[in-house]
């Protein structure tokens, strides 16, 4: 059994009362009441429209803020779905179990699975989910959809895929997907989600390592969580949930928030894993419950204009910074094309992945302070979404899957690029 030293009594209490389980739905409870309610109720639909026979648990985390607890904890007592009842119900021949980790104020990310894994661990579920109420769009299928591949399948961790607008999920298509893919072997899409499911083993293994006091740990664990399946050979496979909404303008990280957390804990797991994937090569599919990817192209408007006015800003007033991190034929490919007219402007695939791999290299060489070096890659980022979007204004979803397929081999191709740069000797320059 974990350590569970830093479990509340109160939590102990609920969790014993509780007895073993087969499913567990970890779900944080920071947002509104209403949100939390609909979401607990997509929960228990599932339980009861899926896994009638299943033991099963619902674990919310509970930062504080301004919600009834008790209408939040109830969920829909009567089982049945509100505004809709047309939608069938099983009734389920297990009780629903609540249980409520409180917390005085908002837990980090990190600080709440580590309570759901201790929670499943200490229940011995044989299948978790992890889902969030901000998700508009939640359903009892996406619940189904995450926790059988685990249950019935044994697989160890479940990615989730979604449908996406053609401009949607840039920041995973054009770095986070390609790179991982090339670095650790495995094609799992999306490393940073709201919602993936796992393996009671998995969660074991997870909780009993020692990186809870890392920061990369507590702002996106999940990506965390996800490479270390890869890496340790556990069983991974994606299952498709559907439409994935934009959050409202405004609800999110912005652009350089968002590149700390991802990056910044992406490279925190090469760092950490480096043993196992330098001298692994190429990449294999990872089995898919569903499409693959599924790309719609409406009409969206974008403000390219100004993307390309921080580009050019931005890599003029980082160019010391960049060309510490960059290699002297990166850096100078770099300043040539800032130079260049926007309506010419391209940043190319193999430029691109020679300027990551960079990046990474220095993040390991320790050439600056790590989390300065990973905000100098919000410019170039933008550089290359600029690029991108000019190159396919008239793509079709098929066209950029298949230049999203070429981009990753360009960053498989040029792996020995990033091995030899991150097994060389550097010295750090003044």
């Amino acid at each position: 059994m974990a350590e569970d030293t830093f479990l509340s009594d109160d939590l102990l209490r609920q969790l014993m009362s509780v007895g073993e389980v087969d499913l567990l739905v970890g779900i944080t409870s920071h947002s509104s009441a209403q949100a939390i309610r609909q979401a607990m109720q997509v929960i228990e639909q599932s339980f009861q429209q899926n896994f009638v026979r299943q033991r099963v648990v619902i674990v919310n985390i509970d930062g504080g803020g301004p919600k009834d607890e008790a209408e939040v904890s109830a969920g829909n007592s009567d089982g049945q779905p509100e505004g809709n009842p047309h939608v069938p119900i099983l009734t389920s021949l297990r009780t629903v179990h609540h249980v409520t980790a409180r917390f005085s104020g908002t837990p980090s990310q990190g600080t709440a699975l580590r309570t759901v894994l201790a929670a499943s661990d200490l229940l011995q579920a044989r299948a978790c989910a992890i889902v969030s109420p901000t998700t508009s769009n939640l359903t009892p299928q996406w619940i189904a959809n995450l926790l059988r591949p685990a249950y019935r399948d044994n697989f160890d961790f479940v990615a989730p895929l979604y449908t996406r607008h053609k401009y949607q999920g840039l920041l995973a298509r054009i770095l986070l997907y390609p790179m991982s893919r090339a670095v650790f072997g495995k094609r799992i899409r999306e490393l940073f989600a709201d919602e993936w499911g796992f393996s009671g083993r998995l969660g074991t293994h997870c909780l009993n390592q020692n990186v809870w006091h890392e920061a990369a740990i507590h702002s996106r664990p999940e990506a965390w969580m996800a490479v270390s399946a890869i890496s340790s050979d556990y069983r991974c496979c994606q299952a498709f949930l559907g439409p994935k909404p934009q959050p409202p303008t405004g609800s999110g990280p912005d652009i350089v928030e968002a590149i700390r957390q991802t990056v910044g804990t992406f490279f925190w797991c090469l760092e950490t894993r480096a043993g196992s994937w330098l001298e692994r090569e190429g990449s294999e599919p990872v089995p898919t419950f569903g499409p693959e990817h599924e790309l719609t192209s409406e009409p969206v408007e974008l403000n390219l204009q100004r993307m390309f006015e921080l580009f050019c800003s931005g890599v003029k007033e980082l160019e010391p910074i960049l060309s510490t991190v960059l290699e002297r034929e990166t850096h100078a490919e770099i300043m040539d094309i800032v130079a260049v007219d926007a309506k010419t402007f391209r940043f190319g695939a193999d430029l691109w992945v020679r300027t990551l791999y960079d990046f990474a290299s220095s993040y390991h060489h320790q050439v600056m302070n790590r989390d300065h070096l990973v905000q100098a890659l919000v410019p170039l980022y933008r550089g290359k979404i600029y690029s991108f979007l000019q190159e396919h204004a008239n793509s079709s979803p098929e066209e950029m899957e298949e230049a999203n397929e070429r981009l990753c081999l360009e960053f498989e191709r040029q792996k020995l690029y990033l091995r030899e740069r991150w097994t060389k000797r550097v010295e750090v320059k003044v």
